[in-house]
């Protein structure tokens, strides 16, 4: 009889914030792929179930084609995947009550039917004893990464491109572009019912750059590799997409774009420069609008993590910006600055931590209204022939519900 795999959202979950308000922290998106994409790829077999949060069981039953938060059936045992692993190779069924233990994480945990029956498992998700009972079983540390808080998606992008590009097509030429000019065309490829228009720049001298089916390029874009452009994605004329950006389908883009990580469904159309940034989905930015990502001290970048100052150990962090936050024209933003969930920022200077579901003016924080905020996403949503469902309206709900500590960090009313 074969362990049952459960891929495992553990405590850790919430320094993902705001990027895993309303999503798994295995479907956020690292390289070309998303971290689920990776594990399906090298588990042995497919997982029997998908254990998040209970705020999100509703919404992924009717998007993934994997069981949610099905029963664990204590007998069996079980092996549980930790969702933050960036899985790279295959992995081997390991020995009841073993543990792989990369740092703080535990990347995996294989608990044996006796002893799995004096865990309380319907307390699993989230659960920090899962990290005590990981040491006690560990035999040892592992060279597993861990995604631990959003920059570590920014870390990994270069290599994983160039992986992903060599698994997927490597040596598979391009289709001749008529007035694009090209280097290192091996390094290049064009999925299919795509458009380059005359006067595009193609580099990949110095990286691969992946175009993905439905993709347009409008004239004079540059593209410098490794770069990664999903399915449907828009690249405005004139752009400038710059070594190490990953861009998720549906993304419109324009202006200077350097090391950054769209998760998909967003906009950032016009001039204004982004580098070394996280973008959520449903994310649109205006104008003009400049996130900074290095120090004037040259200094290591920390990140306000739920309002916590957090070390990156890491000279260039632009912006973390949460799922449906919508930045007005000419917003600067400050080195290492997170946007929350749903907030909007109506102001040029806004503090370097907004909190989810703000409304950010001139004159202060407010709190964003649960209808305004699930009306503005409908409308945008449709707009890419998408739509809110009762489940997403519910994710927003729970979300605001329990973001009891706005007040704490702001002062906001």
């Amino acid at each position: 009889m074969t362990v049952p795999i459960y891929i495992l959202e553990d405590h850790r979950v919430d320094d993902l914030f705001p990027l895993t308000y309303n999503r798994p922290a295995s479907l956020l998106r690292c390289g070309s792929d998303l971290l689920i994409d990776r594990m399906l790829r090298h588990l042995p077999r497919p997982p029997d179930g998908l254990l998040i949060r209970d705020t999100l069981a509703v919404k992924y039953r009717e998007k993934l084609g994997i069981p949610i938060n099905p029963p664990v059936i204590p007998s069996r045992g079980a092996i549980f995947i930790n969702a933050r692993w960036l899985m790279s190779e295959a992995f081997q069924e390991p020995a009841p009550d073993s543990a792989g233990v990369a740092g703080d994480d535990f990347a995996w945990m294989h608990i044996s039917g006796q002893r799995l029956k004096t865990i309380d498992l319907k307390r699993i998700v989230r659960s920090k004893f899962l990290d005590d009972l990981s040491r006690e079983m560990a035999n040892g540390v592992i060279p597993a990464t861990m995604i631990r808080f959003p920059w570590d998606l920014l870390r990994h992008i270069r290599p994983l491109l160039t992986e992903d590009f060599k698994r997927r097509g490597n040596g598979k030429k391009s289709k001749p572009m008529k007035g694009v000019y090209v280097l290192a065309e091996e390094n290049i490829y064009v999925g299919t019912d795509v458009q380059i228009f005359p006067g595009v720049i193609i580099d990949a001298t110095n990286g691969p750059v992946w175009i993905e089916n439905h993709a347009v390029i409008r004239p004079n874009a540059v593209i410098t590799g490794p770069v990664y452009i999903g399915e449907h994605c828009v690249i405005r004329t004139g752009a400038d997409i710059r070594e190490e950006t990953v861009l998720g389908p549906h993304c419109r883009v324009g202006g200077e774009v350097s090391a950054c990580l769209f998760q998909g469904y967003a906009n950032k159309q016009h001039e204004g420069f982004l580098g070394n940034s996280v973008i959520g989905e449903w994310v649109n930015i205006g104008a003009g609008t400049i996130t900074s990502n290095l120090k004037n001290t040259l200094g290591e970048v920390r990140v306000p993590i739920n309002g916590r100052p957090r070390s990156t150990g890491m000279t260039f962090v632009g912006s973390i910006i949460g799922d449906h936050a919508k930045l007005g024209i000419g917003t600067m933003l400050s080195t290492g600055a997170v946007v929350g969930f749903a907030s909007h920022v109506i102001t040029s200077r806004p503090p370097k931590y907004v909190p989810s579901f703000s409304w950010v003016t001139g004159d202060g924080i407010s709190r964003l209204d649960l209808n305004k905020m699930t009306a503005i996403a409908r409308i945008a949503m449709a707009r890419r022939n998408v739509e809110l469902t009762l489940a997403d309206q519910d994710i927003f709900s729970r979300i605001l519900s329990s973001y009891s500590s706005v007040e704490e960090h702001t002062g906001i009313s």
